[in-house]
């Protein structure tokens, strides 16, 4: 039915999946599920409603603005205010921020990363992404915040923050989020043709566990929504993630990928029912992430495998990072929310931001409890083959990426910025708390 246009997949749980129909194939599909005997709910009725508002938002907010896009948390931003937001942290601060073009779209884009770090050659590294299924625009909005109070506050944080090279690729997927903002608001794939179909799932085209259990973990049919592509590592953006982390000479210590919607923090494997080998340190950690977002806002996060919370998923980023790029805490974070779906309201994005804040706060004070006495060092990257639950694996390319930022890679820090503004927010989901002590950030 998805591939045939009569549905759209919006989630697969392990027991129930989301989906959206069009107005005029309502009662046919809900015939087709009666006569099957599968029970359904109708979670929201009007989906057009909720979309008619979000673009009513952004088009007032371009009447207001006129041609001058100004990045902020109040609404959510095309491509190129995001990409202005990136240059302007880089050019305000030189000696924490670079900007790097780590590959190009199909299409042209750049795919573009900012590095924010002090320079100390004893750091690790943290890598946080988002936008790898561009529909889920909660999660871009989210890892620009961080990067925001991140420079901004660097001055004022604990060491367990400030030891850490921090990478941030809030676009994964450029050109599929531009169409989203142009043509199809619930567009997953990239833009990449294959036949008489375009779009590849990005996160099914990393090589660890790439096409295992056949259309359960992912599909072969480039018509469907998990099209995996014809081999991992086919699509230009999951190679520009491979050789920007195989290539650093940071060793990376945290891989965090956000997705939306669903709220639950959820670790290797996917593509397998087994256990991890670090599964309880995996939820150790993951655990006291939840916590802490538990305690900034009253949100519950459950925390466990792809697998067991979730479903099968071959191919994915979280599953590469672990194994094959020895990354010892790789999760992908499903943020809010479970009322409005993919379509979050604006309201929220700051709520939601402050909780993830706070989550990785505690995450990175965990980690150094754990590694203290322990230093990662992952294997040098070589040989970035399909994995089967060993972590001894790891990749190398040939490719390199060029900085382009204002500043060095590994230039020493002598001044940060500082942002004197506060943000605040309504949450019609949810009652929204903005903590003053449970974590670092303002």
């Amino acid at each position: 039915m998805d591939t045939c246009g009569a549905i759209n997949i919006w989630k697969e749980e392990r027991s129930s999946m989301d989906i959206m129909v069009e107005g005029p194939r309502a009662a046919q599909v809900a015939d087709l599920l009666h006569d099957r005997c599968i029970p359904y709910a109708v979670a929201i009725s009007d989906v057009g409603a909720l979309l008619d508002r979000e673009q009513g938002c952004t088009k007032s907010r371009r009447s207001a603005c006129g041609l001058r896009r100004c990045m902020d948390w109040k609404n959510y931003h095309r491509l190129n205010v995001i990409y202005d937001f990136l240059d302007n942290l880089a050019r305000e601060c030189p000696s924490l921020c670079t900007v790097c073009t780590i590959g190009r779209t199909v299409e042209g884009r750049d795919i573009r990363l900012l590095k924010i770090s002090n320079g100390c050659c004893n750091n690790v590294g943290v890598w946080l992404d988002a936008a790898i299924h561009p529909r889920e625009w909660i999660s871009t909005a989210v890892v620009t915040y961080v990067a925001d109070q991140l420079v901004r506050t660097f001055d004022q944080q604990p060491s367990y923050i400030t030891n850490k090279d921090w990478y941030i690729l809030p676009v994964v997927n450029p050109d599929g989020y531009e169409y989203t903002h142009t043509h199809d608001r619930m567009w997953r794939k990239n833009r990449a043709r294959y036949g008489d179909c375009c779009g590849v799932d990005l996160n099914r085209n990393f090589s660890c566990g790439w096409g295992e259990r056949g259309e359960e973990g992912s599909s072969e049919d480039p018509g469907n929504i998990f099209y995996r592509g014809p081999e991992p590592f086919s699509e230009p953006e999951t190679c520009a993630i491979r050789n920007a982390i195989c290539e650093s000479d940071t060793k990376f210590k945290v891989f965090l990928s956000f997705h939306s919607y669903g709220e639950v923090i959820i670790f290797p494997w996917g593509y397998t029912a087994d256990p991890c080998p670090d599964y309880v340190q995996m939820l150790e950690a993951g655990t006291a992430m939840a916590k802490a977002i538990q305690k900034a806002s009253g949100h519950t996060y459950k925390v466990g495998s792809t697998k067991d919370l979730m479903y099968y998923a071959s191919g994915t980023s979280t599953d590469w990072s672990y194994a094959v790029g020895n990354i010892p805490y790789s999760y992908m974070v499903e943020l809010r929310g479970k009322r409005h779906r993919f379509l979050l309201p604006k309201e929220e994005i700051v709520c939601t931001a402050v909780e993830v804040l706070c989550g990785l706060t505690k995450l990175m004070e965990y980690v150094d409890k754990r590694c203290c006495n322990q230093p990662c060092q992952p294997s040098p990257c070589e040989n970035d083959q399909p994995c089967r639950l060993s972590r001894s694996q790891s990749c190398r390319s040939s490719k390199s990426y060029n900085c382009k930022g204002t500043g060095s890679c590994r230039s020493s820090r002598s001044h940060s910025c500082r942002s004197s503004h506060s943000q605040c927010c309504e949450s019609s989901d949810s009652q929204c708390q903005i903590p003053s002590k449970s974590c670092n950030f303002t």
